[in-house]
């Protein structure tokens, strides 16, 4: 593909002991477009979207092209800001009793004034269109409410390509036109 996009190019993939989730699978994603990934629970969207974002070693080099460079190999696509993949929770393993999430007595406020480098504009957009409360505690708000702050935290930057599994962009809008008017606020 001239010019970057994502590119997949017969793709095998199965986790260990399971049937083959994706088979001589193959997608274009041309630059600047988005795409929305649906499918049954189980069906492999997440797992997709991880290999995209080079989470799982897949065939050689070329089978998945994220902007012309291998997903997997090429670590300058994730630490030269390029990519983007917000997938996970804000979560911590603890014992017996598993995954749980991270949680603080400190404000969605603290968490995104954080980040540091950020245009004021594109962080103060995407508090509007997140309808993100700043006072909001991380310890005592909804899942969804963390979810929002992740990504707003996620967005702050801007990205050539955003990876979003659905749990992320699932979320009430109310009145909102679109939460990815021209791929991220500018």
């Amino acid at each position: 593909m001239i010019g970057g996009g994502i590119e997949v190019s017969g793709l095998h993939f199965a986790y260990e002991g399971r049937s083959p989730l994706f088979a001589r699978f193959n997608l274009n994603v041309s630059p600047g477009s988005r795409c929305l990934l649906i499918g049954a629970n189980g069906s492999g969207k997440t797992t997709l979207l991880k290999i995209l974002a080079g989470k799982h070693m897949v065939g050689g080099r070329d089978v998945v092209r994220v902007l012309n460079a291998s997903a997997f190999h090429d670590t300058q696509l994730v630490c030269s800001g390029d990519l983007s993949y917000l997938g996970g929770s804000w979560s911590k393993t603890v014992g017996s009793a598993g995954e749980i999430p991270l949680q603080g007595d400190f404000s969605a406020e603290h968490m995104i004034f954080g980040v540091e480098g950020v245009d004021p504009v594109r962080r103060e957009k995407l508090i509007d269109l997140l309808d993100i409360d700043l006072q909001w505690r991380m310890h005592k708000v909804s899942d969804g409410q963390r979810r929002r702050v992740q990504i707003c935290m996620g967005l702050l930057y801007p990205y050539k390509v955003n990876l979003l599994p659905i749990p992320f962009i699932h979320h009430q809008q109310s009145g909102k036109k679109s939460m990815f008017p021209h791929s991220t606020p500018k």
